[in-house]
């Protein structure tokens, strides 16, 4: 097993669906997500309307890929600007991050990745090619473990 080490760039939220989420100072990592976000909660409803179990309490982004899309396509995607709760830096674009992996920050929070997050149409607001060229880099989504507040510059350590 290997550690690898990164750095929290920004913490967004949106209290409506949408992008782009709103890069905060801090945020407060609840029982079910990011306190104020449109996304927290212990439900959630599907696209077909069906009402589950939320298994999607945060979302993490790969700066890296940001990066990358910016450069190739001429865009200027801000943080927050793939609906993401969390913006980290180097741990690579987070495609290899596996289901059960505990995501292990410097306050103390701990969040469990539930899924790689597929690229929606929502994204085609900064290019059309964004969902095509995201595809397996849209970052992940996790289930809070551990609450606590997160801010910029917080670590974060995975061990895969």
């Amino acid at each position: 097993m290997s550690e690898k080490l990164g750095t929290i760039v920004a913490v967004c939220l949106k209290a409506e669906k949408g992008v782009p989420k709103l890069p905060q100072d801090e945020v407060t990592v609840g029982e079910h997500g990011i306190e104020g976000d449109f996304h927290a909660g212990p439900l959630r409803t599907r696209g077909d309307g069906e009402v589950v179990s939320n298994t999607r309490h945060v979302s993490i982004v790969a700066k890296e890929v940001f990066d990358d899309l910016n450069k190739e396509l001429g865009t200027d995607i801000p943080p927050g600007g793939f609906g993401e709760n969390l913006l980290v830096e180097g741990l690579g674009d987070l495609g290899e991050i596996k289901e059960g992996v505990v995501m292990r920050f410097s306050s103390g929070v701990e969040l469990e990745v539930t899924a790689q997050n597929d690229p929606c149409k929502n994204l085609m607001v900064w290019h059309d090619l964004i969902p095509k060229k995201s595809y397996g880099r849209r970052g992940v989504l996790a289930v809070v473990k551990t609450q606590g507040k997160l801010r910029p510059g917080d670590t974060v350590s995975v061990t895969a």
